[in-house]
């Protein structure tokens, strides 16, 4: 069986999708809305029930090959991959393909493009003028933009060519899964420190100015803040761009509102963590203030 190299910040895991606060360009190009053959329950997993339902906090390990058997990624000799099911957080397929399924169970799956990066879209291919790239930038170099990642494929004089095209983009994916644990759903907190106006709240599509401070929930480290920079930060709510516990946790808040936001790791980066500032499997918390709706 012949493997392959994906780059370690273009693989999903090349299935989930890991977005900062402080980096909203560095959102994955849009995962495919598409369902597969299985349908989301609408129950939720119990602390008593080890099977797979929407909300369960589970994890995996899994091998994923394309169709001549190429493994294109793999947890093994790594943590299991964490996430929450139904949360959006990974390849439709994926999601709903683990439901059901019980502690110790391992399962096969082959996802149709539809259901996993979607088919390959001309438009995502884009000449670009070679002074607007990073300096240093060559054919394989890999970029981050507005719209997610892109690889120049092409350099020609003063053009370049660029792809935002997922690299499994058109590609039927099989993948076998063993769940290791299921949990119920990981709760969020929103403490309110000072309340806005209590009518302005922000709704899915909304972009948005904020001032954060984030720390670690079990050390209180400061890994990260918009007040230091100076700068608020602006993102897009409820598509992704940023944590799960953002997504959810700012949508409470209104206009002018102070708050806390107590996000476990499974609604923050789970057991991927991210690069050095935020270990593995690491609650975190967020003082927030919502300064306008742009």
């Amino acid at each position: 069986m012949q493997t392959i190299a994906i780059p370690a910040q273009r693989r999903i895991a090349v299935l989930a999708r890991s977005v900062c606060p402080p980096r909203p360009d560095r959102s994955s190009l849009a995962l495919c809305a598409a369902v597969w053959g299985h349908g989301l329950r609408s129950s939720y997993c119990s602390a008593s029930s080890p099977v797979v339902e929407k909300g369960c906090a589970v994890k995996v390990h899994y091998t994923g090959t394309l169709e001549d058997g190429t493994v294109f990624d793999s947890s093994e000799g790594r943590e299991p991959l964490a996430f929450q099911v139904g949360a959006g957080q990974m390849i439709p397929g994926f999601d709903t393909g683990i439901l059901g399924m019980n502690v110790g169970e391992t399962r096969e799956m082959r996802l149709a493009p539809a259901d996993a990066y979607g088919e390959v879209d001309k438009r995502g291919v884009q000449e670009v003028p070679l002074s607007k790239l990073p300096d240093g930038s060559k054919v394989g170099s890999q970029l981050q933009t507005s719209r997610g990642e892109a690889v120049v494929t092409k350099i020609e004089g003063d053009t370049a060519t660029v792809d935002m095209n997922h690299e499994l983009a058109g590609k039927t994916l099989n993948f076998k899964v063993t769940l290791v644990s299921c949990n119920p759903p990981p709760e969020l907190k929103v403490e309110t420190l000072r309340p806005g106006d209590g009518k302005t709240y922000p709704k899915k599509g909304d972009r948005l100015a904020m001032h954060y401070t984030g720390t670690l929930a079990d050390s209180g480290k400061k890994f990260d803040s918009s007040i230091d920079r100076g700068q608020p930060f602006e993102f897009q709510i409820g598509v992704g761009q940023v944590i799960q516990g953002w997504d959810e946790g700012v949508v409470q808040m209104s206009i002018g509102e102070k708050a806390k936001l107590h996000i476990p790791s499974e609604m923050g980066y789970g057991a991927r963590g991210a690069g050095g500032a935020i270990p593995p499997n690491a609650d975190l918390l967020f003082e927030v203030e919502l300064l306008r709706i742009l």
